[in-house]
């Protein structure tokens, strides 16, 4: 059973496919998805998407979440997606990614947040000892963010992925390793009391 990650204003919820329209509502702008390697462009495609994350689930390959926004005395609101994947339980390791968030949400806490409660739920819970983070080389705003949260940047793959759009993407490998947890354990929680 995949569990609910809750924090002060952002909660992590299983991924299902109720959330496909609120995600369409902000995922189908171009300027959110441009650095993705698929296009989603249609209600089609975000809902190819979330249910090619859901199979990865039931696969035991990925554990999407959609991210939620808490606002009291409001109603909650979907503001984005994130999701662990390629999951190797052999050598406690994974990746964090397939993250986007509407334009309002970008540059604010709630990816800060969200990242925390997943790498806190990998360290702590899922006893993990590598967490991994990519991204596009050319999308310069992701790699200052994954960094900014105490990733070490490990290298390019060059020509790694060709995109739905044919571009040839170089990706920016990232990791946080179990030693390096207490450490940007406190770096995120001074961020986010802020």
């Amino acid at each position: 059973m995949q569990p609910t990650l809750h924090g002060k204003a952002v909660r992590l919820e299983p991924l299902q496919d109720e959330h496909i329209d609120a995600l369409c509502e902000i995922g189908l702008d171009p300027e959110v998805t441009q650095f993705m390697t698929i296009a989603m462009r249609t209600r089609d495609d975000m809902a190819r998407y979330v249910r090619d994350a859901i199979a990865a689930r039931e696969a035991g390959k990925a554990i999407p979440f959609v991210t939620i926004l808490q606002s009291p005395g409001a109603a909650d609101r979907i503001v984005g997606t994130t999701r662990f994947l390629e999951i190797d339980r052999n050598n406690r390791r994974m990746e964090i990614g397939g993250t986007w968030l509407g334009k309002e949400w970008q540059r604010s806490r709630v990816n800060t947040e969200a990242k925390y409660l997943m790498l806190r739920h990998a360290f702590e819970e899922l006893k993990s000892i590598r967490i991994e983070l990519k991204t596009d080389s050319l999308n310069v705003r992701s790699r200052a963010a994954i960094l900014r949260i105490g990733a070490v940047q490990e290298g390019v793959f060059r020509n790694h992925v060709i995109t739905e759009q044919g571009r040839i993407r170089h990706s920016v490998y990232f990791s946080i390793v179990a030693e390096d947890w207490p450490g940007v354990k406190t770096r995120l929680e001074a961020m986010l009391n802020r």
